[in-house]
């Protein structure tokens, strides 16, 4: 029998705490205190998310993260610390997050590989992760494969695991594979966003555009997930949103420079999503589609022009797995 995914655990697991009210209606629900709760990342938390939503368990509000409860419910949010609610996690959702160890250390591997890819080549040693993180080779293994499914590494001729660079033909090449792929997708997903669910991304967008100073790269981010992800990936052919996943691997350049330097275009970025969004809320999907298509060539000018500023920075601090290559 196929072990089950994690988004479903940690699914079925936010479902038991909602229906035994041990998560009250109003409790604001957010990805990184939920993903910490449980112990998984960020990525099935919010698949979780999306299908309680589905489900009426939760909903969208006019603010970060998810509301406790059905959509017609009036509810008042309410922010608390769910270490306070002294929410039991149940003996089988720990047994398979034992099971799944290399997912606990995935996260930080793969950042450590994505924060130096625009920088050159680097050598993974296997070894030294196993000293690192303290876990078997069976472990890490995991783990090198699905930073290779990820397209984050590869092997080269003599079997080495490398990463990087990330060069302005790799940028060109993945922008040509989304311009491709996003518009048709989005086309197709457009039948299955509410318009509630809409209205409310685009309520965020213009609260963000109204105070552009206060924005930071991690809301850009969240804010960028809700088109690129929150519409577009909600198409229903699987293999057509994996082969868009993995065309993203250039947004790293914008936020390694977002964080180091600040953001410079994000009101340009929020106009152009805003775009998107308003046609789609007009139930003009093609529109939607040829306004996400020009989005896209406008971010491939920025990401080179991000990467050829940051090729002149100074190598970042790596972690003790990787070695450059020279």
């Amino acid at each position: 029998m196929e072990p089950k995914p994690y988004y479903e655990i940690v699914r079925d697991e936010l479902r038991r705490h909602i229906e035994a009210r041990h998560l009250p209606r109003g409790v604001v629900l957010l990805e990184g205190p939920v993903a910490t709760l449980l112990g998984v990342s960020r990525g099935p938390v919010k698949r979780a998310f999306e299908l309680l939503a589905e489900d009426r368990l939760i909903h969208r509000f006019n603010g970060r993260g998810y509301l406790v409860g059905p959509p017609d419910e009036k509810q008042i949010p309410k922010r608390l610390d769910l270490r306070t609610l002294g929410l039991q996690v149940s003996v089988n959702i720990q047994t398979d997050i034992q099971r799944a160890s290399w997912q606990k250390i995935y996260g930080e591997v793969a950042r450590s590989v994505v924060s130096c890819l625009p920088f050159g080549t680097y050598q993974i040693s296997e070894a030294a992760i196993c000293e690192y993180f303290r876990v078997s080779r069976t472990v890490v293994r995991d783990v090198l494969n699905r930073l290779d499914h990820d397209g984050l590494i590869e092997k080269d001729r003599w079997s080495h695991w490398t990463a990087g660079p990330l060069t302005v033909r790799d940028v060109v090449d993945h922008f040509e594979m989304r311009r491709i792929l996003e518009p048709k997708a989005l086309v197709f997903a457009a039948a299955k966003l509410a318009d509630g669910e809409l209205l409310a991304m685009q309520d965020r967008l213009d609260r963000a555009v109204a105070d552009t100073s206060r924005l930071d790269q991690e809301h850009l981010d969240e804010l960028e997930q809700e088109l690129h992800e929150g519409c577009v990936l909600r198409v229903a052919n699987r293999r057509l949103a994996a082969a868009i996943r993995q065309s993203h691997l250039p947004t790293i350049i914008n936020r390694l420079f977002g964080t180091l330097i600040g953001l410079h275009e994000a009101s340009d970025i929020l106009r152009e999503h805003r775009t998107v969004l308003e046609n789609l809320v007009l139930k003009a999907p093609r529109a939607a589609a040829a306004a996400l298509e020009a989005h896209l060539e406008a971010d491939e000018v920025r990401t080179r022009a991000h990467l050829k500023v940051l090729s002149v920075f100074p190598e970042p601090d790596i972690a003790p797995y990787l070695s450059r290559v020279h």
